[in-house]
């Protein structure tokens, strides 16, 4: 397999990168979030997707200029580290990387929940299933993928059009009244859920350097995609409201398929759900392609490890990111809870795209003399009104994902100050950090087994526990090698006697292969303790029933923030430990 940190191929036209465009825009949101909408909203729901819209469009024109004036893969991260570097363009980068596998994760839940009321499966087995399928879908090649995702498209407007327009007939405007039950509070706390549904522009920009034309083909997508969308997603919504009220959409997780079964019975039903399946797949798609150019780009400048910066020498993907990512949404999929992913999301992309606005202004100042093949109209008024409208939006957001949102934040910045520390201190952190994963696991352990009494069944207390003893006993070893801790110990006692050879050729072979032993044994724990840990404290706080589990618990919604946050830590722990265990087993001696 031939593999170099080389360029990424441009091999996307205008239709694959409208396809890109439209079908991440237009996504999974409607089918995902439009019942959460209407519990905010009411029948104005329709109005926050349009304001929505409002505030994208400025955000996408902004984005044509920096994307034509620096067509390269990698999006918001690549403009702010050229208008203003340092902690804010790495900051940038990571929201938007983090988002977009929260967007990803959202879609696949959003995909199993439509397909398992056919499919006689769990739906995160299916979540994870259809995830891994466009991993791979994405390493094949980003044309395949494009041309995947103009076809989806298509399938999927035809349909939401056909819809819309069949909802006509049964649309009564005293459903619509009164407009604003909530208030207008309501309204824009709709329309921070609903900007998730609006950032396929985005997509775009990540793969700016895959894309033919750009200084043409990259504003001209950006803009119609949003425009295509809004349209869709404002119709789709009124009609929806006017056919059925906006209590009974509030009160499904599908709320389309009570549509299409309202309007043609059993045979709607089942085109909305392949419609809806279409539609996350969609989003899906595009999500981890965004993610993996973003990751590609930090790693391009070594603020995450430059392996993930290899690009295949025949297939032209950075196929290393791409796993990466799907691994860490496949993660995120196993929460299962929607709209806490839709709104972790959209302030993920929030908080990226107010610093590219900002990167705009700068980039002006500091490059004049940068060809400019699209100038964003009206500046400086556009990217100004593109910022106080993303701070406008966050009060209205959850304080759970607000507290999650800033976790995740304080985790990009410990990753940030790791990258400039020496390679010695890195060891030392990454042990300190899996030492800290395998005493949670123990923790949790005693908590969720003595303190709260939730039944676990012997297997599952006994995989946990010996998960978290090697990985408290192991992580030390990270941070001090063995043989430094073999030569410490043993020089008092006369075992090593000169002090120009650390050790003998036949305790260095045993004390690598002991510390082998060990990465091998962190590396295959980790995954299994987080899987487990994440199933017996989420999907369980639903009411869900797992086999290691004697019995289902009650849902207690009061624990959703803080799960989520515990397991987001849990994620990024159990890397540490995996690269913990990758320390290990590369590790050699001198004799």
């Amino acid at each position: 397999m031939g593999e170099a940190e080389g360029r990424l191929a441009r091999r996307l036209g205008f239709w694959e990168t409208l396809g890109i465009g439209v079908g991440s825009t237009i996504g999974g949101s409607i089918f995902v979030i439009l019942g959460d909408a209407a519990r905010l909203a009411g029948p104005a729901a329709f109005l926050s997707f349009f304001l929505g819209a409002l505030v994208t469009l400025l955000i996408a024109l902004n984005y044509s200029e920096l994307a034509t004036s620096l067509p390269v893969s990698g999006g918001g991260y690549v403009f702010t580290r050229e208008a203003i570097g340092g902690l804010s363009s790495f900051l940038t980068g990571w929201f938007l990387w983090v988002g977009n596998m929260l967007y990803a994760a959202m879609n696949a839940v959003g995909f199993a929940l439509i397909a398992s009321r056919y499919i006689p499966l769990d739906a995160v087995l299916i979540a994870e299933a259809v995830l891994w399928a466009f991993c791979v879908l994405n390493v094949i090649g980003v044309k395949e993928a494009g041309r995947t995702q103009l076809i989806l498209t298509i399938v999927l407007i035809s349909g939401l059009l056909f819809l819309s327009i069949s909802s006509l007939s049964g649309f009564k405007q005293a459903n619509l009244e009164p407009l604003m039950p909530m208030g207008m509070s309501g309204v824009l706390a709709a329309t921070g859920l609903s900007f998730v549904a609006y950032w396929g522009f985005e997509t775009i920009a990540a793969v700016g350097g895959e894309v033919r034309k750009p200084e043409r083909t990259i504003p001209l997508c950006c803009v119609l995609s949003v425009l295509i969308c809004s349209a869709i997603y404002v119709s789709t919504t009124i009609t929806a409201v006017g056919l059925l009220g906006w209590r009974p959409l509030a009160e499904s997780e599908t709320p389309l398929i009570l549509v299409g079964s309202a309007i043609l019975g059993p045979m709607g039903e089942a085109l909305v759900s392949a419609l809806g399946a279409v539609d996350t797949l969609t989003s899906l798609n595009s999500a981890l392609l965004s993610a993996a150019r973003i990751a590609y780009a930090l790693a391009k400048t070594e603020l995450l490890p430059k392996g993930l910066a290899t690009v295949h020498g025949r297939l032209k993907t950075p196929y290393r990111a791409v796993v990466l990512s799907s691994f860490l949404a496949a993660l995120f999929t196993l929460t299962s809870f929607v709209s806490f992913l839709a709104e972790a999301a959209s302030f993920g992309f929030l908080t990226g795209l107010l610093v590219v606005n900002i990167s705009l202004i700068a980039l002006r100042r500091k490059r004049r003399h940068l060809p400019r093949k699209f100038k964003t109209p009206l500046y400086p008024l556009t990217p100004i009104l593109a910022v106080l409208a993303c701070l406008a939006l966050v009060p209205f957001m959850d304080p759970a994902v607000l507290a999650v949102s800033l976790a995740i934040g304080l985790l990009g910045l410990m990753v940030f100050l790791f990258g400039l520390t020496t390679a010695r201190t890195r060891e030392a952190a990454i042990g300190g950090f899996s030492l800290a994963s395998g005493l949670a696991v123990l923790l949790i352990l005693y908590i969720l087994d003595v303190r709260l009494g939730w039944e676990i069944s012997s297997w599952a207390h006994h995989v946990l526990l010996a998960c978290g003893l090697i990985q408290a006993l192991a992580s030390p070893f990270c941070a001090i090698p063995l043989g430094e801790f073999y030569v410490a110990v043993s020089r008092p006692l006369g075992l090593v006697k000169e002090p120009g050879v650390v050790l003998s050729s036949r305790a260095a072979k045993a004390i690598t292969a002991l510390e082998r032993l060990m990465g091998i044994l962190q590396i295959g724990t980790a995954p299994l303790t987080a899987i487990i840990v994440y199933s017996l404290t989420t999907l369980l706080v639903r009411g869900m029933y797992m086999p290691f589990m004697v019995a289902p618990l009650p849902p207690e919604p009061a624990y959703v923030p803080l799960l989520v946050v515990m397991c987001i830590s849990l994620v990024f722990s159990t890397l540490a430990a995996i690269i913990s265990g990758l320390i290990l087993v590369k590790r050699r001696y001198a004799t």
